[in-house]
């Protein structure tokens, strides 16, 4: 819980900002520590979408979502690499407005981790090289953000 407790303090801050609720992008979700973060917040999420590899972790969040009786929607994608710019646009649209207002995301960090001693591949390893593909959608959500002012 620490880190929930962290990513609110952090997220606080968004509830005056957003009276409404909020649209959010969540690449590498986990089991939702954000989006619980949020929810504990007392800021509603209207539209959240997804990104988590895990099928596990997918679940989790769904449930958790059904449990705590989330009144947006919840859009979920297994694959980081298939958010293109396409998909994006078709994103924004589906949920209106002008599209997302928070991305959040942790890449993982198997080859950047300290105890790693074997194979610390930094940024070029094969998992944390996905770093470079939260640049790549928070690059195209920036774009499409300025497109729609």
């Amino acid at each position: 819980t620490m880190q929930v407790d962290t990513v609110a303090y952090h997220l606080s801050v968004l509830k005056n900002l957003y009276p409404d609720g909020l649209n959010m992008l969540s690449l590498f979700s986990g089991i939702g520590g954000a989006e619980v973060a949020l929810h504990r917040l007392g800021i509603k999420l209207k539209n959240v979408v997804s990104v988590e590899k895990s099928k596990v972790n997918r679940d989790i969040v769904r449930s958790w979502w059904e449990q705590t009786g989330q009144t947006g929607n919840l859009i979920d994608f297994d694959d980081v690499q298939k958010i293109d710019a396409d998909r994006l646009m078709q994103l924004a649209d589906t949920i209106g407005g002008g599209g997302f207002d928070l991305v959040v995301g942790g890449s993982p960090c198997n080859n950047l981790a300290g105890s790693n001693r074997v194979s610390r591949d930094g940024l070029e390893g094969k998992e944390s090289s996905l770093f470079f593909e939260y640049v790549r959608i928070l690059d195209l959500v920036k774009c499409f953000a300025s497109d729609r002012k």
